[in-house]
């Protein structure tokens, strides 16, 4: 380990270097970073330095999908220790802007420092945290290492392994098992999740199936809901009444082009479904607007204001995805189908909680082994292209009775991940304790 330790800190910085050249173009294409450069090297300005102070609990999370979760445990654990005071690193500038948005006197939020052992080092000993939490599976090694000789304690919540890495891991099991080792605790979504991480030797010093944190604490009376739906669905020229098929966050024009296909061919069957196409990236408006153009369909778009009359709708605007959940009458996930790149699937549970029939294609990896639960309880439909579509959206439209018994089958399985944001946190509480006294607000 002594070995690696050398090895790691001196090909990190070499590794550095020659990435730099090619993350600098994307940097400052999406912006953001020049606030925070200095950051990722450690480096603080006095007032930022003094507001941070020590002791704080140090969350760390990647991006998006992360940030969400971190606040969830950051939210529930100061519930329960108000005076508990927190740094939440982030990686990307999307993340770091949502965290932003959260920031108060108890909850500071930077730009994640890189790990390199002088930044790490100086960021440990000037902020000296009570504790390391990081989120899903973004893990470093100096950080790590660092915080074991320092005698700070480390957990990892929520636990997550993507097929790649564990593919790359098994190639370094004996090295990644006596790495990851090093936690103090471990939260696994589920006992699928800690059997993967068990494969490869990693059992921490503490590890628990926690639950999916990403999906506890989300109801449908939380979701947001358009605040005139029914006067969004007359400018549209659609009646109350009217089955609307929604695709939510598809992933190109492949996976776009089947089911709009799919959508198509039930008109002639179902004159009045409604189609609401939501791509992952409003910006692909006008590559969409050229599909809907080829097969003679006229497209309304959200963005633009008049509404025109049309059977189609392009949600080509940010952040209403969950308020059209409520209108749809049945939900095909995006990223899912397996064509043109469109793999790994997209968040499912939004319209499970508000009793939407679901559909599914094959490629839904990032939410396992809930997709599978789902399917072999017949709470789901697996698809696998345009014929598949329309047909299972012609049975729910028509079997009414059969699509609510999905729905409380889906439900039942939901309400195993309630409460794991809870235990999550009692289990870090008593890791910190269990691991330092320097936590004085935990007692």
């Amino acid at each position: 380990m002594i070995f690696f330790q050398f090895l790691y800190n001196l090909c990190f910085p070499l590794v550095f270097v020659v990435l730099l050249p090619l993350y600098l173009p994307r940097m400052f294409r999406r912006g953001g970073y020049r606030a925070t450069f200095f950051q990722r090297l450690g480096y603080f300005d006095r007032i930022t330095a003094e507001r941070i102070g020590c002791g704080r609990l140090w969350v760390h999370a990647v991006s998006v999908g992360e940030i969400f979760i971190a606040l969830k445990f950051i939210n529930n654990f100061r519930k329960h220790h108000p005076d508990s005071r927190f740094i939440l690193s982030v990686t990307t500038t999307t993340a770091l802007n949502i965290g932003f948005e959260h920031a108060c006197l108890s909850l500071e939020v930077i730009a994640s420092p890189l790990d390199f052992f002088f930044v790490t080092n100086h960021f440990l000993k000037r902020f000296q945290p009570a504790a390391l939490i990081m989120v899903e599976g973004d893990l470093w090694p100096q950080r790590l290492w660092r915080c074991k000789k320092m005698g700070i304690p480390t957990a990892l919540i929520s636990a997550r392994l993507s097929r790649r890495s564990e593919k790359r891991f098994k190639i370094f099991r004996p090295l990644v098992s006596r790495l990851w080792n090093l936690l103090n605790f471990i939260g696994f979504p589920s006992k699928y999740d800690q059997e993967r991480w068990s494969s490869l030797g990693v059992y921490g010093e503490c590890s628990q199936v926690t639950g999916n944190l990403k999906f506890d604490q989300v109801s449908s009376t939380s979701m947001i809901r358009l605040e005139d739906d029914k006067g969004v669905l007359a400018a549209l020229g659609w009646k109350e009444q009217e089955p609307i098929f929604l695709a939510g966050s598809t992933a190109g024009l492949a996976e776009e082009e089947e089911i709009l296909k799919a959508w198509l061919s039930l008109k002639s069957d179902i004159p009045s479904l409604r189609l609401v196409l939501v791509p992952r990236h409003a910006e692909r408006r006008h590559e969409l607007i050229a599909l809907f153009e080829k097969y003679n369909v006229a497209l309304s778009l959200r963005s633009r204001i008049p509404l025109s009359f049309a059977d189609a709708l392009l949600l080509d605007t940010t952040g209403e995805l969950q308020a059209w959940y409520h209108l749809a009458s049945v939900v095909f996930i995006g990223k899912s189908l397996g064509i043109g790149g469109a793999r790994g699937g997209q968040n499912l549970v939004e319209p499970l909680l508000l009793g939407r029939p679901v559909l599914v294609g094959p490629f839904m990896d990032n939410f396992e082994p809930l997709t599978s639960s789902l399917l072999d309880a017949n709470a789901i439909k697996l698809v696998h292209g345009e014929l598949e579509i329309a047909a299972v959206i012609k049975w729910v439209l028509s079997h009414p009775k059969e699509a609510a018994k999905m729905r409380q089958r889906a439900y039942a399985l939901l309400e195993q991940d309630q409460g794991s944001v809870e235990r999550t946190s009692e289990y870090v509480k008593k890791t910190i304790l269990q691991q330092t006294s320097r936590a004085t607000f935990l007692l």
